[in-house]
């Protein structure tokens, strides 16, 4: 065979491959970025990881419960050491019963790619308290602290007494110018009587 031919039939087989080579590493390229970019979105908002944790009320009334949340940003795969004031207890969570550890004062979270926990906790009849805790970022290997809420048990509130009638005052007892009085009269009748009963005896 003609060598001319034969680097003509090897020009076109080049020009055929070159644009199916071509296509093949933009669709490889474009896969891996789309693995990848999870990843990258990871690592980007890793330093803007924030756990806030808000209460229902931060003067509850004695024996009752309430409840507190902790909103994620940026916590994907971790996990969250919540410290309860001594004197609480907790009570529950919607949280799975698998990733919830109880240890004392202490309630340990597992958080996959969740944005929020919610938890109840039961009130004592008096006292006050803080609660604090931590969070740990696994993927990135980074941890922080969660801001302090100060909670103080409500007082509970003494009747107020209804006001007590005002005493009657006595009868009053006549004074010794009446004792007199009546005396004097009383003897001015009985000499008057004497006198004219003597006189119809003369």
């Amino acid at each position: 065979m003609d060598k001319g031919i034969v680097n003509k039939n090897m020009n076109k087989n080049h020009k055929r491959i070159l644009p199916i080579v071509l296509t093949l590493s933009i669709t490889i390229v474009g896969i891996s970025l789309l693995a990848i970019a999870p990843i990258v979105n990871v690592k980007a908002t890793a330093t803007d990881t924030t756990v806030i944790r808000t209460l229902s009320t931060t003067n509850p009334t004695p024996g009752s419960t309430f409840d507190i949340t902790l909103n994620l940003t940026g916590l994907q795969i971790g996990g969250i050491v919540e410290t309860i004031p001594d004197g609480f207890a907790f009570v529950s969570t919607a949280h799975p019963s698998n990733q919830t550890y109880i240890s004392g004062q202490k309630v340990v979270f597992a958080v996959v790619n969740e944005t929020s926990i919610k938890y109840k906790v039961q009130v004592p009849l008096e006292g006050s308290g803080t609660f604090s805790g931590t969070w740990y970022d696994a993927l990135n290997e980074k941890e922080g602290n969660i801001g302090i809420n100060s909670v103080s048990v409500r007082v509970a509130e003494t009747p107020t007494p209804s006001p007590s009638p005002a005493p009657t005052s006595p009868p009053a007892v006549p004074g010794f110018e009446a004792v007199f009085a009546l005396a004097g009269l009383s003897a001015a009748a009985v000499i008057f009587l004497f006198t004219k009963s003597g006189g119809e005896g003369e």
